[in-house]
């Protein structure tokens, strides 16, 4: 199995984890079919280390409602807009945290950088391979993209 498909796997299982344990969501699965448009909101979390990039957490608007109500415990939309980016951000470490203990069993040494809502700071993404996942759930489908170049 090459390293494209480890690191897919590895994102998987992040994302299967944390939807069924912390969001009780064991409808999770992953999809072949994009879930969000450029418009709707996302997250990045910068990688640094055995390996370079970031990975970014598509969320469609309707699914990060969802979620953020989930989060707050509370369905006032106002109440869920004022906590948008502190889920999305919240979300994003659970799942990139995960997949970064899971990337020790392929030694890699990875750090990961302060969530940024709706900000992209990796501007030149055509020099890193590039992994496109695509899940739906109970909440709502989204994407993952994970840009990446090996250091080691």
């Amino acid at each position: 199995m090459g390293h494209y498909d480890r690191y897919s796997k590895y994102l998987v299982r992040s994302v299967n984890h944390i939807f069924r344990h912390f969001l009780d969501d064991a409808t999770v699965e992953e999809v072949y079919e994009t879930q969000s448009r450029g418009k709707d909101p996302l997250v990045v979390v910068e990688i640094n280390g055995s390996m370079k990039g970031e990975i970014i957490i598509n969320l469609p608007k309707k699914t990060l409602d969802q979620i953020t109500g989930r989060f707050v415990n509370s369905s006032d939309a106002k109440t869920i807009k004022k906590y948008h980016g502190d889920v999305a951000g919240e979300l994003a470490n659970l799942i990139t945290g995960t997949f970064a203990n899971q990337m020790q069993f392929l030694k890699h040494d990875i750090k990961l950088n302060a969530p940024e809502f709706n900000d992209d700071p990796l501007l030149v993404k055509a020099l890193y391979e590039n992994i496109n996942l695509s899940f739906n759930s109970k909440y709502g489908g989204f994407d993952i993209d994970f840009y990446y170049k090996e250091l080691q």
